[in-house]
């Protein structure tokens, strides 16, 4: 994992409560971990339905986790 994306992972698996393979209990989200996401450029990257959300930082993690829910 580069870019910080290891800290990003740390933060949504305290956040949301689930490791990698799991879902939250509500269903509403569940985390995987991909090589890539045709976004380097844009590193650390999430994806959350079919929207990407680039230069990610564990700061900007509650916001953009809001809108979806």
């Amino acid at each position: 994992m580069r870019k910080g994306a290891k800290k990003i992972l740390e933060a949504l698996e305290e956040k949301l409560k689930i490791k990698i393979g799991e879902t939250t209990e509500d269903r509403r989200f569940s985390m995987g971990v991909q090589r890539c996401l045709g976004a380097c450029g844009l590193a650390p990257v999430i994806m959350i339905d079919k929207d990407v959300h680039g230069r990610i930082s564990a700061k900007k993690l509650d916001k953009i986790l809001e809108q979806y829910k």
